[in-house]
């Protein structure tokens, strides 16, 4: 009975059917994964925003040593005594910047306080005198877009030689680079 059962032509039509259902079962689920799994990586996008601001910073490399007047030349009426040992670094990204130098209090009769600042990008004023700058005063000028490091700030300071001894005094500078 088995040997008509297999051979039985019904029977190897329902065995070729079955194989062929399960092979088009096969071949489906092979084109729904395969392409998913071969593209699986995929691709993402992502929007970046970009921008420039305006850029003005501006520093300095500490303080000067002290402006002591403790000599003088005979004969001479002024006396006087400079640094150049602090400088700055500056960097901008606009044009037509400067610097501008205040004191937060004005310096006692008889004395001046005068100072420069060099620049490899801009026009120094030379020595201008701080001495009662409360409001601002340019010292550099013309400053375009870049950075410059290590320029010297430089200090003078000067007494008529008719001022008394004055006890040791701070003064604080203030360098702004404006526009």
């Amino acid at each position: 009975m088995t040997q008509l059962l297999d051979s039985s032509p019904n029977i190897r039509f329902l065995e070729r059917s079955m194989s062929m259902r399960a092979l088009r079962g096969i071949l489906f689920f092979l084109a729904l994964v395969i392409p998913a799994v071969l593209h699986g990586q995929g691709t993402a996008a992502q929007s970046v925003t970009l921008q420039v601001q305006p850029v003005t910073k501006l520093g300095v490399s500490g303080n000067p040593g002290a402006l002591v007047i403790s000599d003088a030349v005979a004969g001479v009426s002024t006396m006087s005594v400079q640094d150049n040992s602090s400088a700055y670094n500056l960097t901008t990204n606009l044009d037509n910047m400067k610097i501008v130098a205040s004191i937060d209090n004005p310096m006692p009769a008889g004395t001046i306080l005068m100072m420069s600042l060099a620049s490899a990008n801009g026009t120094s004023a030379g020595l201008v005198d701080v001495s009662n700058a409360t409001l601002p005063v340019n010292v550099v000028t013309g400053i375009g877009r870049g950075a410059q490091t290590s320029q010297t700030i430089g200090y003078v300071f000067s007494a008529d030689a008719e001022v008394g001894g004055i006890p040791s005094q701070t003064r604080t500078i203030t360098l702004t680079l404006t526009n």
